[in-house]
């Protein structure tokens, strides 16, 4: 059995028919309306076949989206890690800047001994033509990274400034601010 969409048996019926109605000297509008009527018959039970829809989904569906739900609650905007995150999703904190210098081996030098006597600190490294920027630590508050500047001072002296910076923290301590955050209800 072959199954024929409007359009296609509309075509087909006119290619075939239509030299036989010549003959018959049937006008040419009252072909363009009996192929007009077959095809609005085609797409009637076509429509009247397709309109119960069934939907089968999963209910994991339904708690995936209470979870994002409760994220976006926290982290969105106006929620209460806002304050502490980008646009991006990243968060705002606070950087150690100890060395901003043109001179690699210092820096290079610089970022060995540190990482030796704090290896509880991640130190960054980047070059922004000319200069040789060595920051350290990745702290959410001022007051943790002035506590850590002060130590730092008794070591390399002079030039170690807190400086705003995207900063990266660990699943636990995202954990941690959430829960203070919940508890003072900021």
């Amino acid at each position: 059995m072959v199954m024929w969409r409007g359009n296609e048996f509309a075509a087909y019926f006119c290619a075939d028919k239509c030299k036989n109605m010549m003959n018959l000297n049937i006008p040419l509008s009252m072909i363009f309306l009996i192929g007009l009527l077959i095809q609005s018959n085609f797409s009637k039970a076509q429509a009247e076949q397709t309109e119960i829809v069934e939907v089968i989904r999963d209910l994991r569906l339904d708690e995936l989206a209470k979870k994002q739900y409760q994220i976006n609650k926290l982290t969105g905007e106006g929620g209460i890690l806002s304050k502490f995150k980008t646009s991006n999703g990243k968060f705002k904190g606070y950087r150690i800047m100890v060395l901003n210098t043109n001179n690699r081996e210092i820096a290079y030098q610089t970022r060995g001994k540190l990482a030796n006597r704090f290896p509880q600190h991640r130190i960054y490294l980047a070059y922004q033509a000319p200069y040789f920027k060595l920051k350290m630590g990745d702290f959410l508050e001022r007051s943790e990274a002035e506590d850590f500047k002060k130590q730092l001072i008794g070591i390399l002296k002079s030039g170690v400034f807190v400086v705003p910076d995207v900063v990266n923290i660990r699943p636990e301590e995202e954990v941690k601010l959430i829960e203070k955050a919940l508890k003072s209800g900021n």
